[in-house]
């Protein structure tokens, strides 16, 4: 056949089955159907019923011409399908590309062996089993995609549910966003509603931002720049950044850092695996973490908080407390309450600024601890913690930028480069948070070494050239015949809970193990000293901790002499060593 015109009322329909080559379909201004064949192509049968037209069996290519308001259904297409124009479209079974464009309904596609690209659908998109979809300007209604490897989609009207996908990348959302079992990569500008998102191990997650709720279960990492209502996070292997979350937050599981600008209201955290910075966190929080060595945490709230400690930890905490403090052997003044703890060897360090009360559960007895009056250097700490939590909350809009930007006209023909560029830009922005991390570990590790001491109801200033310059004259003593001079000064050192000073910041560490295999325990402090120089062992304090030396004999400690030690200080003052204030803060911390 050549052509033939058919004749139809509002709103047609045509139904085509089994078409050897291609597909194509334009519109005109007629309220008729033309149906044209190439070359000497015949079709078995063509059969109109009221404003259904029924095409069957086609061995060349086909081309139609339809009404706007007509709407087509096409399954087994051996060729390509290129429609545009009308009002509905349904395909199945398409063994080359499908390109779709300015369709003003809905449109159901499945099987679509090649990929399939779509500008402008005024309803709702299904999409089931197709390796590539593309989607250039917008959906206007919902979508909902189903075994895709790869997703690029410019803008969603109303709501999105994608299942089993390799990797997801869309401008915006206007409603809510459901995505699982996605495999490797997902990356959203906006999402005007809820967010719920399960992938795995493998899948990296970029959001920039979310208008209510997001859920997360299992990622590599995730990147996210605001959240307007809470935030749960499960099972993520690697680094958690967010900006601004207005509502709570739940954190279960984290193998890497977590960086978090502003919580809005309370925090749960808890299974987290490295170094930790909230810049606010406006309610309450309850932290429980591994504290691992070398990491860092910093955490500054305005209600209470309440941090669980691992077995056996190896931790230095310093806190500035605005309301009481409870724990297990904390010294504590009334008002104005700065404490000092040192838990093992002080290996992690923990720092707190908590506008009400501060509970410690578990972790046993401090080494030792101390506390003062006043919040001396904490108004550093709480303008470093609030000019993070600023930077982190542009981190919404730069994400958004970024992935809106990808979806140019320019970018359209670059294919999965523009996945590409979105993570180089990612990776970038965690770059600048990272040595924003660095400098402030830097200035906090700085605080953290001019330190206020309180030991029996007395203050002491101490910083590092003090310290340094007191245990230079002990070793000169001892080595003056001074006997005892090196061990007291030490010891007293030691119980008064100096933190040592951390390390130099490293970058993140790899993931940990997935959530359910639990982490290593640090050694217990004693056993941490083994293979260590014995003069040293001998020398460090017991895990007491109330700098008692009564109670510190408990322990084996051959060479420990008591009389000897204080006689040595008393030497050092008399022979103007250390001063007599340096030499009575030695003394007290001795103990008597």
């Amino acid at each position: 056949m050549a052509q033939q015109t058919f004749s139809v009322g509002k709103a047609p329909r045509v139904i085509i089955t089994r078409i050897s080559g291609d597909l194509s379909v334009r519109t005109w201004k007629e309220q008729a159907i033309s149906v044209e064949t190439e070359g000497h192509g015949t079709v078995a049968g063509i059969h109109p019923e009221g404003d259904t037209l029924t095409i069957i069996d086609c061995d060349r290519d086909i081309k139609l011409i339809m009404p706007e308001d007509a709407g087509i259904k096409s399954s087994n297409v051996k060729g390509d399908v290129a429609i545009e124009g009308i009002r509905r479209v349904e395909l199945e079974s398409i063994a080359g590309d499908a390109t779709i464009k300015n369709i003003s309904g809905d449109a159901g596609l499945e099987n679509i062996s090649e990929a399939v690209d779509l500008t402008n659908l005024g309803g709702d998109l299904t999409v089931t089993n197709t390796p590539i979809l593309r989607v250039r300007h917008s959906v206007g209604g919902d979508a909902v995609l189903r075994n895709i490897a790869v997703i690029e989609i410019e803008t969603i009207g109303s709501d999105l549910a994608v299942a089993r996908a390799e990797s997801v990348m869309v401008s915006t959302v206007g409603g809510d966003l459901k995505a699982e079992e996605i495999a490797t990569a997902l990356r959203c500008g906006v999402v005007g509603g809820d967010g719920e998102i399960k992938g795995s191990a493998r899948t990296g997650i970029t959001i920039g931002n979310v208008g209510s709720d997001l859920s997360v279960s299992g990622a590599a990492y995730i990147q996210l720049g605001n959240a307007g209502g809470d935030c749960s996070l499960r099972d993520v292997q690697g680094d958690a950044e967010l900006g601004y979350i207005g509502g709570d937050v739940s954190f279960s599981g984290v193998g890497g850092n977590v960086q978090v600008g502003r919580i809005g209201g309370d925090a749960s955290l808890k299974g987290l695996q490295a170094s930790i910075e909230v810049g606010s966190v406006g309610g309450d929080l309850s932290l429980q973490a591994a504290f691992p060595v070398d990491s860092r945490a910093r955490l500054n709230v305005g209600g209470d908080a309440v941090v669980v400690l691992p077995d056996n930890p190896n931790l230095s905490i310093q806190a500035n407390v605005g309301g009481d403090i409870s724990g297990r052997s904390i010294i504590a003044s009334r008002s104005g309450k700065m404490i000092s703890l040192n838990y093992g060897d002080g290996a992690a360090h923990l720092e707190l600024n908590v506008g009400g009360d501060l509970a410690l559960r578990g972790g046993g007895d401090p080494r030792n601890s101390s506390s003062t009056s006043g919040s001396w250097g904490w108004d550093e700490f709480g303008r470093e913690m609030s000019s993070f939590g600023l930077e982190m909350s542009k981190l919404g809009q730069e994400l958004s930028r970024e992935i809106a930007a990808a979806f140019s006209e320019a970018s359209w023909s670059q294919g999965a480069d523009i996945a590409d560029s979105i993570a180089r830009k990612a990776e970038e922005q965690a770059r600048r948070a990272q040595r924003k991390a660095e400098e402030q570990t830097r200035r906090a590790n700085e605080r953290a070494s001019r330190i206020n001491v309180r030991f029996n109801d007395r203050e002491w200033r101490l910083d590092p050239e003090r310290l340094d310059r007191i245990k230079e004259q002990a070793r000169r003593a001892a080595s003056e015949g001074i006997s005892g001079a090196l061990e007291a000064v030490e010891r007293a050192v030691s119980n008064l809970g100096v933190p040592k000073t951390p390390p130099p910041p490293t970058p993140p560490t790899p993931p940990a193990p997935p959530h359910g295999v639990p982490p290593v325990p640090p050694q217990p402090p004693y056993a941490a000293q083994q293979g260590t120089d014995q003069g040293e062992q001998e020398s460090q304090p017991t895990a007491n901790g109330d700098g008692d030396a009564s109670a510190t004999t408990s322990q084996p400690a051959p060479e420990y002499n008591l009389e000897q030690e204080r006689e040595a200080i008393l030497r050092m003052i008399a022979e103007g060593r250390v001063t007599p204030e340096e030499g009575d803060l030695l003394l007290e911390a001795l103990g008597s």
